[in-house]
């Protein structure tokens, strides 16, 4: 199957199954969700420990305080991220399944799914947001240094790190399709989402360089943009990763 195969495969699918793919994708909103709500919640703690310090910030001068808002935050984070990236493989998995032809999606099998493989996402997720920002973020920072905040040109200057984010993520960015087929952990599924990488780099470049363009081109639809990507977005790109990786491997031709 060679990769114009995999992109009409992946848009068939789609277009075969968009209410259980409009499923899954509520499912990852919710479980989006709680775990934002879950790391609000420990920056608002954080800021009451930071009042009970004193109003001015004099929070800063206590190392217990510090110690404190250190240690509430890496936890919020660690708690909150687990439950994000576990749902996300969750809804990979789900997507795969009705590709496969399964009837059987449900809220319970979503969960059960993030309770038994979801804690193997995360250090894929680490690995591939490490890459991201190690590209994003000098280019913001350059971009601030150079044209200032306030600039139409910043604009570009955050399109140009997001595709940056991106176009990093090309050695792992099958990741989590591997870990949803082949269940064999994380350390392995990043080595075969690489091996796949590497064996085919420009198609697989230009499959990072389209999804990356389909995440970027409606987010000036702004408050609508996560209808988008719940709906649309994030199923494509699930469905588009494990069809890639499974023509890859030989399984589907």
């Amino acid at each position: 199957m060679n990769f114009l195969q995999v992109v009409r495969t992946t848009f068939s699918l789609y277009r075969a199954h968009a209410g259980w793919y409009t499923l899954a994708g509520l499912s990852l909103f919710l479980t989006t969700t709680i775990g934002i709500g879950l790391m609000v919640g420990a920056l608002l703690f954080d800021m009451l420990l930071a009042l009970f310090w004193g109003t001015e910030g004099q929070w800063i001068r206590y190392p217990p305080a510090v110690a404190s808002i250190l240690i509430m935050t890496g936890s919020g984070f660690i708690v909150s991220s687990v439950l994000i990236f576990a749902g996300l493989g969750a809804f990979v998995h789900a997507c795969a399944q009705v590709g496969a032809g399964v009837r059987e999606i449900t809220v319970l099998g979503f969960l059960e799914y993030m309770s038994r493989f979801g804690g193997s996402f995360w250090p894929i997720a680490m690995a591939q947001l490490i890459l991201g920002f190690s590209a994003a973020l000098p280019i913001l920072a350059l971009g601030i240094w150079l044209i200032g905040i306030d600039s139409i040109l910043m604009i570009f200057v955050v399109l140009l790190a997001i595709l940056a984010f991106v176009i990093m993520q090309w050695p792992l960015w099958l990741a989590f399709g591997a870990q949803v087929v082949d269940r064999r952990g994380a350390i392995r599924s990043m080595m075969s989402a690489m091996g796949v990488s590497v064996s085919a780099p420009i198609t697989s470049l230009i499959g990072v360089l389209m999804l990356g363009v389909l995440f970027m081109i409606p987010l000036p639809m702004l408050v609508f943009y996560p209808l988008y990507f719940y709906l649309f977005f994030a199923p494509l790109a699930a469905i588009f990763g494990v069809v890639y990786y499974e023509a890859a491997k030989g399984m589907i031709k």
